[in-house]
């Protein structure tokens, strides 16, 4: 069994061999010696049982081992990281630190400014924004790696609780030379022989899915073209006549945004769990039930 205190001890000088590609550069950017950097990576290959640096004469790449190993590890550094400052911040209740998940396929969302206004309030607490699918989000908050998150379809039981936001502005985002472009709303019966650029990851998954219920359609009835893009690409691939998107609000003006009516508009919710004892949470509740713009659609 690895000893977990020496692996956790070591791991930093693994991870800066491997960001400077190099025991030499690493051991510069830590001001200690190349042996003591690696003297310290073979201690704890030799807890893993693995190499994970193939040495050469020009530097040290990852072996196929080191590449998976610290591929997880360094997320579960960076975990505990946050756990230890979360920790010597709690002494104080309006210091702190809150962990939030964004919806990656609607990023423009009201609670934005609920969490300005959380920030204005208390400014002592910290708040990381971490972007994903509805079911990362819940994920997350079940297993206490968010301490709250936007999520769409949310069922209400134990442990969460939910708290409703309004159903989100939807957007047809398409080429402003599209003939389209001028409407001032549009329906599925507009859209529906148009094809629809989703990208290839969970965002755009949960998109595809989000449209074909949204819209009341069958599956095979929309054209849905799957790209293995960053957003931004994708918006690009809009503005140049590729297909058209669905979207919340972005500003980008070589792009057109026409409101969409859809037959089934998906519901956001904020949900977190009775189980986190984080003391800034509570603050964040109370500030999302205060708020005029949401205190009529809080179902905690």
């Amino acid at each position: 069994m690895p000893d977990l205190t020496l692996d956790l001890r070591y791991l930093k000088y693994a991870i800066h061999v491997a960001e400077a590609g190099s025991f030499r550069r690493a051991a510069d950017r830590l001001s200690i010696s190349q042996s003591t950097v690696s003297r310290r990576v073979q201690m704890l290959e030799r807890q893993l049982g693995v190499s994970l640096f193939k040495r050469t004469r020009s530097g040290a790449g990852l072996t196929p081992e080191g590449e998976r190993f610290l591929q997880q590890a360094a997320v579960g550094a960076r975990y505990l990281r946050e756990a230890a400052t979360e920790m010597r911040s709690v002494r104080k209740p309006t210091t702190g630190l809150v962990r939030f998940g964004m919806l990656e396929a609607f990023p423009a969302c009201p609670i934005i400014d609920l969490l300005a206004t959380f920030r204005q309030r208390y400014p002592t607490i910290e708040v990381k924004l971490e972007e994903g699918t509805s079911e990362q989000n819940t994920l997350g908050v079940e297993r206490g790696l968010l301490d709250a998150a936007i999520s769409l379809g949310a069922t209400k039981g134990p442990p969460f609780q939910i708290r409703r936001l309004c159903e989100p502005d939807l957007f047809v985002a398409l080429s402003p030379i599209h003939q389209l472009a001028s409407r001032p709303r549009l329906a599925w019966e507009d859209i529906c022989d148009e094809v629809f650029l989703v990208r290839s990851d969970g965002a755009g998954r949960e998109l595809a899915a989000i449209l074909r219920r949204m819209l009341g359609a069958a599956e095979e009835a929309i054209q849905l073209s799957i790209q293995q893009v960053s957003r931004e690409t994708l918006l690009t691939m809009v503005e140049q006549g590729f297909g058209l998107t669905i979207t919340s609000v972005v500003h980008r003006p070589d792009i057109a945004l026409v409101p969409l009516t859809p037959a089934r508009a998906p519901t956001a919710a904020m949900i977190s769990s009775s189980d986190n004892d984080n003391p800034a949470l509570p603050l964040l509740l109370k500030c999302f039930d205060v708020l005029p713009a949401f205190k009529q659609s809080s179902a905690s």
